[in-house]
């Protein structure tokens, strides 16, 4: 499948980063990877802990499977000049029937709507790429904002999958809906 590096919105950039940039990051060098993106990389992004979890198992994919690697996007705001946040998903997408999406903004710029675009964007971008036909995500259920974000969506309460957590989905006929 033919993957683009960059999804626009009408206020994002979302970006997949190379896996000379992600290993780049890991040492460290964000100045330099925000020049080659034109947005800073802060250090409040890049050490968040929803990126620190999947880091170890990121690099190692993308060496092995670089197909399939296009799993974690930056969110930049152009207008801020910088990365506010990353989505992806919990495994690489391959030709599989359900992808499982996780989603993280940095504390300043929630409540505006960037993860409702951002979230909304890469699911469209999915189902237009892949096989996939349904997209979940697995929440909190003290995680209110996140709870928004699947209703706005449109997402759909399923089964719980895991313990703890409330999963919600949106298929491939449903993403005609999705906001713009």
């Amino acid at each position: 499948m033919d993957i683009p590096v960059e999804i626009t919105t009408p206020r994002l950039r979302l970006y997949a980063p190379s896996l000379t940039e992600v290993e780049a990051l890991v040492r460290g060098e964000r100045d330099g990877v925000g020049t080659r993106l034109g947005a800073a990389v802060p250090e409040q992004w890049w050490l968040g802990p929803s990126l620190l979890r999947v880091l170890p198992n990121l690099i190692e994919t993308m060496r092995r499977e670089p197909q399939a690697a296009r799993r974690i996007w930056m969110v930049i705001h152009p207008g801020y000049g910088r990365v506010i946040g990353d989505i992806g998903f919990h495994e690489p997408v391959r030709d599989a029937s359900t992808a499982e999406i996780g989603y993280s903004v940095v504390p300043h710029v929630r409540g505006y709507g960037f993860t409702t675009e951002a979230t909304a964007a890469l699911i469209s971008w999915t189902f237009a790429q892949t096989t996939v036909i349904q997209v979940i995500a697995q929440i909190e259920p003290e995680n209110v904002a996140s709870l928004r974000v699947a209703a706005k969506l449109g997402m759909q309460e399923l089964p719980a999958i895991s313990a703890g957590y409330r999963c919600f989905g949106i298929s491939r006929v449903q993403a005609h809906s999705l906001p713009s």
